[in-house]
């Protein structure tokens, strides 16, 4: 036998130990430096059902002791150790009652041993029964002996009393019963001499086993009560009063058949009572108060989500301010195209507006807060793009001591199954980005629950400091109109939203964390720095797809000349005109540029300012133009007015221009243009076809009424082109 390696383990089996973990079962072969060498017998997966054939492995020391401490081991058998029988019962799985029953017989068995031993006693039925009040006054008095020496275990020095636990009290429990059958005696001591201590067990246990109603009444039962139980709470004797008189009618029905059957033992208040507190507490919960608010009572809970790292986990979620606010146009919003201001809902009325936000779960730290339009459907990816940006340019322009890095690329995202969530472009952008998807079904809030106590801190922190706030129902919101009280505009709301999150929530130190978010996050980023995207894949992931011409400058994006080596190549070397491009707002100074075999490539601004740019640097410099000068307009204006007066009058001289057509030289140009048309109509108007020589012959037709070039017929109709002379000697 192989000895284990030196380092200090705890071995808990030996050789030909048979041991079981889970549903698998073993027999150590042999102990080796590496660990058990250990043959696992066949089995079967209870999930799939899946057969596995036996094998053997070795499993370490460590995985075993392991096992031990989660409670997964148990051992079967051990080869220096008694084997136990099947059908018996291990001293630990005995109940304090049994032990003490068996003691008090041990003590008789005991007695009547030294009564044989002595001679006083013949190992014969009909000698115990003549003997029986002499075996039974031993047995007595030896069983008192056992009871003083206990009595004397439980006391202290000095007579002191040991409060006793209530197992202990049971054990010496006094049985004032003795046996009363010589016979009974004689084949119980033989059973002890046989196969031991187990043999004075008795099996009152199994007394009340057998149910006074049998299997039949109690699932008839069991079904009728399944129909009575209902959120509206049933009194347990309207219960009885239903079950007794189902009872009642199915004996009738019973007795009224062609063979009559056994009729059903009528249950009483104690058992129906006892069989509505035997049910499934949780079946009889969802039926009492509905399902939602029994999973609110009665979920599990355990350790609750951990996390070890910042951005290992984060939660997104939207939240409608219980707070009204004045959609006005204000400085903030100068850059932004009229589109965007539209999209936004800047009209001047009051409006409750809806956050986006993201929540750090490890630190509690915004990642992302935002304001979503109204027509906007799917606000996951804008969210997410804030998740990977730096925020502090953001804090610096509201005014925030503070700034607001916690950026970077998160690992695994909560949200819910809302319409915003579950779109194809949502998931697509998780795949892109590598972030595991942990949604949570709609209306569980308590499934990602820090992006919703974070909601609530920000209502009692930040909303109630303002007036104008929508109240939960109509109770608590009484004569208040909180639209005519709004007094914070959208600028001045976003600019205290952001302050509040640098400089009041992030400092605050959270009972959870005990300490800050921020410090939290500086904490968590100093043992690991979250990890960030470049911008060809913030492109990929957040780009908005455009097609654009590609000319002698390069490519025209919004404003600003796209022109590489790439993309002179691609003009001069193929005959694509138009490109797709795909442009992200974060870095305008470059974009991606599919190529033909469907890859994509990097084309940089030409203009070097814009390199490492973004879009609002790109609005606010278009916003700074200087406007078109009156005068110059009306100039320039003038000047295209005349120069093309003037073109055409020496285009007039020059004999240039085809002056236009009268009305009625423009109906003959459309008779030409449509001379040859074969229509339906034409044909209906023209009558079946007739051969040339059948028939009566045509009406004469008035050369005076024909024009100088066509030839019609009474109806109107074109039958010929006037032919002049020359013409015809052509």
């Amino acid at each position: 036998m192989a000895s284990p390696s030196n380092k200090r383990v705890k071995i808990l089996l030996e050789k030909d130990c048979e041991f079981q973990i889970g549903i698998r079962k073993g027999r150590v072969l042999e102990l080796r430096p590496e660990g058990y060498f250990v043959f696992w017998e066949e089995w079967a997966d209870p999930d799939t059902g899946e057969c596995h054939e036996s094998e053997a492995g070795v499993i370490s020391y460590e995985a075993i002791v392991t096992e031990n401490n989660m409670g997964k081991l148990k051992l079967l058998k051990r080869p220096l150790a008694k084997p136990v029988d099947p059908n018996g019962v291990r001293l630990g799985k005995r109940s304090s009652a049994e032990v003490a029953r068996q003691r008090f017989r041990k003590q008789y068995a005991l007695a009547i041993q030294e009564m044989l031993e002595n001679g006083e006693l013949k190992p014969t039925r009909d000698d115990f029964q003549a003997k029986l009040p002499k075996i039974v006054k031993n047995g007595k008095s030896r069983y008192e002996n056992y009871l003083a020496e206990q009595s004397i275990k439980g006391t202290r020095r000095g007579g002191a009393k040991v409060k006793l636990s209530r197992a202990e009290r049971e054990r010496l429990v006094e049985f004032h019963h003795g046996f009363k059958c010589g016979q009974a005696l004689w084949g119980r001591h033989r059973r002890w001499r046989e196969v031991g201590t187990k043999a004075l067990y008795d099996k009152y246990g199994n007394c009340g086993k057998s149910p006074y109603y049998d299997s039949e009444v109690k699932t008839f039962v069991s079904e009728a009560l399944g129909k009575v139980f209902d959120q509206e709470r049933v009194t347990i004797k309207s219960c009885v009063e239903s079950v007794q008189a189902l009872i009642d009618a199915e004996n009738d029905r019973r007795e009224r058949l062609p063979v009559p059957k056994p009729k059903l033992k009528r249950p009483g208040y104690d058992y129906i009572r006892d069989l509505i507190k035997e049910s499934a507490p949780l079946d009889h919960a969802i039926r009492k108060h509905g399902w939602d608010k029994a999973y609110k009572d009665m979920h599990a809970l355990g350790l609750g989500i951990e996390t070890h790292r910042a951005l290992e986990r984060v939660e997104i979620d939207e939240y409608t301010v219980d707070l009204f606010v004045l959609m006005e146009r204000t400085g903030l919003f100068d850059h932004l195209p009229e589109s965007l201001k539209l999209l936004i809902g800047l009209d001047g009325s009051a409006h409750r507006v809806t956050l986006s936000a993201a929540i750090d779960v490890h630190t509690r730290c915004f990642l992302a807060l935002q304001i979503v339009p109204q027509a906007v459907e799917s606000p996951l990816a804008q969210t997410l793009e804030m998740i990977y940006m730096d925020k502090s340019p953001i804090a610096d322009a509201a005014g925030a001591k503070f700034g607001w890095p916690m950026a970077g690329a998160p690992e695994a995202i909560v949200f819910d199954r809302g319409p915003a969530y579950i779109t194809d472009d949502a998931y697509d952008i998780l795949a892109s980005l590598g972030i595991t998807n942990l949604g949570a079904p709609a209306g569980k809030p308590w499934l990602k629950p820090f992006i919703e106590r974070v909601f609530r801190t920000v209502h009692e922190d930040l909303l109630l400091r303002f007036s104008g706030r929508a109240f939960s129902n109509v109770v608590e919101r009484g004569e208040n109109d909180a639209a005519k009280r709004a007094t914070l505009t959208l600028e001045a709301f976003l600019g205290w939203l952001v302050r509040w999150t640098v400089d009041a929530y992030h400092t605050r130190t959270h009972a959870a964390l005990r300490m800050s978010p921020a410090q939290a996050w500086a904490k968590a980023t100093k043992v690991s720095e979250p990890r960030s995207l470049s911008s060809d894949e913030m492109r990929s992931a957040f780009g908005v797809h455009k097609r654009r011409k590609l000319g002698p400058k390069g490519l025209l994006v919004d404003h600003i000349y796209y022109q590489t080596d790439e993309v002179i190549k691609k003009r001069y070397k193929t005959n694509t005109k138009h490109v797709e491009v795909l442009r992200w707002d974060g870095d305008i100074g470059a974009i991606s540029i599919m190529t033909e075999d469907g890859s994509w490539t990097t084309a940089t601004a030409a203009d070097p300012r814009w390199i490492g740019k973004t879009d609002t640097d790109l609005r606010v410099w278009l916003s700074e133009r200087p406007d078109e000068d009156e005068e110059e307009g009306r100039a320039r204006r003038n000047f295209i007015i005349d120069i093309n007066d003037e073109s055409y009058r020496l285009k007039r001289l020059a004999g240039l221009i085809t002056l236009p057509r009268t009305p009625d030289e423009l109906d003959n140009e459309c008779v030409k243009f449509s001379r040859f048309v074969d229509t339906a109509e034409r044909r209906h108007a023209a009558g079946e076809y007739r051969e040339l020589l059948e028939g009566e012959p045509e009406p004469e037709v008035s050369r005076a009424s024909l024009d100088p070039e066509t030839i019609t017929s009474s109806d109107g109709y074109v039958i010929g082109v006037e032919i002049s002379d020359e013409d015809s000697m052509e």
